[in-house]
């Protein structure tokens, strides 16, 4: 009778811990989105309450003033609702079944095992959670609401079309505006949208994984890896002496990804930057918090629903889908403003063939192209060769090293680089 009395006093103590992990677990996703908002908060003098809640994700999108009608704004808003499926207990053992659900026919089982004891269980918690389709939601912008309901994978993506005078009733500092997305019976929430000035300045179009952050897409365990387990970690260049005359006195230059963008910003006046991947949106608050900690420049984001449907996140990066993505993406840029346009992208996915067809699409608008070299390609390797067929070899700019890419935006980046 005592051993009995025993075990159960053991399991009753082991279920208590469970739980308490568990209960940590669910307020860290809470800590880490109001982590990632404080700047934006900060900035616009957002309503923080607005962002206790975890079923809705409101993604920082753009808005345009017509071409056309200068009294007319073309406002983008992008969100996902979605419901946290606590039924789904992969906190525990199970965890290793979805691991090897998103590396599926990529890992070994050592490497799952691997994965699974190293796991950061916030990054794999969104993709646990419920779309909420078929779900109603307002839209208010200034006085004006919209209505209208979600999709199949709980997101809503519609196009509003805005007065002038609303818009600069809405706006908060900067050339950004906030609106304010409604739920019945479950609050509000407080979404971002970035003016886009339509025919003057730069937009900068830049990939995010093996761009500025590093993921080491085309190593099937790797990927894995630097999206839930590692840190995440930005591109920099190699550190070099600078004062070479006096080796008692080193003095070292670390320029990486985040200068480049910053000194981008500074140097090149309206200025904007819009963050297009296929990565998944489900990573998009810890791709936040990534910019925010590195200091990138703010921007809009533009990226892809992961839907277990697909085969593996490798296979979802990899896509057909992808590169339909990023074009819908760049022909809804180009066609909405008469700005320049750099795009930089990496070899790792699609962008080089990207970007290369965008661009003789729009020759006179697309300014220049970086692609980042992460196979050690040469500037001549035969891919970028027929990737930029017809483009001038003065505008497209192969890198291995931020260092490479020049700060100077104004004339052809090969001839800068030289």
């Amino acid at each position: 009778m005592t051993m009995y009395l025993v075990v159960f006093v053991v399991l009753l103590l082991f279920t208590s811990v469970i739980n308490s992990e568990n209960l940590q677990q669910e307020h860290r996703i809470h800590r880490l989105w109001q982590k990632v908002t404080d700047k934006v908060v900060d900035k616009y003098n957002i309503d923080t309450r607005h962002f206790n809640k975890e079923e809705i994700l409101l993604f920082p999108d753009v808005g345009f003033q017509s071409l056309n009608d200068s009294n007319t704004w073309t406002i983008t808003v992008h969100g996902w609702i979605y419901q946290n499926n606590k039924r789904k207990n992969w906190l525990g053992f199970s965890a290793s079944t979805w691991i090897e659900r998103l590396g599926r026919n990529l890992v070994n089982q050592n490497d799952i095992l691997y994965l699974n004891g190293s796991i950061n269980r916030d990054r794999l918690r969104p993709f646990f959670a419920t779309d909420r389709s078929n779900e109603a939601i307002v839209i208010k912008i200034g006085d004006k609401t919209h209505s209208f309901l979600t999709d199949e994978y709980g997101e809503f993506y519609e196009q509003i079309q805005v007065t002038n005078d609303d818009i600069q009733k809405s706006k908060q500092k900067g050339d950004v505006i906030t609106y304010e997305a409604i739920r019945d019976d479950e609050g509000n929430s407080t979404g971002i949208i970035r003016l886009i000035e339509p025919s003057h300045g730069i937009s900068i179009i830049s990939d995010i994984d093996d761009t500025i952050k590093i993921s080491e897409v085309l190593d099937k365990v790797r990927l894995l890896a630097n999206t839930f387990i590692s840190p995440f970690r930005p591109v920099v260049g190699k550190y070099t002496n600078k004062n070479k005359t006096n080796r008692l006195k080193l003095f070292f230059v670390f320029l990486g990804m985040p200068d480049l963008y910053q000194q981008w910003q500074a140097k090149n006046k309206n200025c904007t930057f819009h963050y297009l991947s296929g990565m998944p949106d489900q990573l998009y608050t810890l791709t936040q918090e990534f910019i925010n900690i590195n200091h990138f420049p703010d921007g809009s984001f533009h990226m892809r629903h992961f839907g277990w449907a697909a085969a593996s996140l490798f296979n979802f990066l990899h896509s057909q889908s992808t590169f339909t993505h990023k074009m819908s993406y760049l022909h809804f840029f180009l066609s909405n403003t008469n700005r320049d346009y750099v795009l930089i992208g990496d070899s790792g996915e699609k962008d080089p063939e990207i970007y290369g067809t965008i661009t003789r699409e729009y020759p006179e608008r697309v300014r220049a192209i970086f692609i980042r070299a992460i196979k050690g390609e040469s500037f001549d390797d035969q891919r970028f060769i027929d990737a930029f067929e017809g483009i001038s070899q003065e505008k497209w700019l192969i890198f291995n090293d931020p260092k490479q890419v020049p700060l100077d935006l104004s004339r052809a980046p090969r001839a800068i680089a030289r």
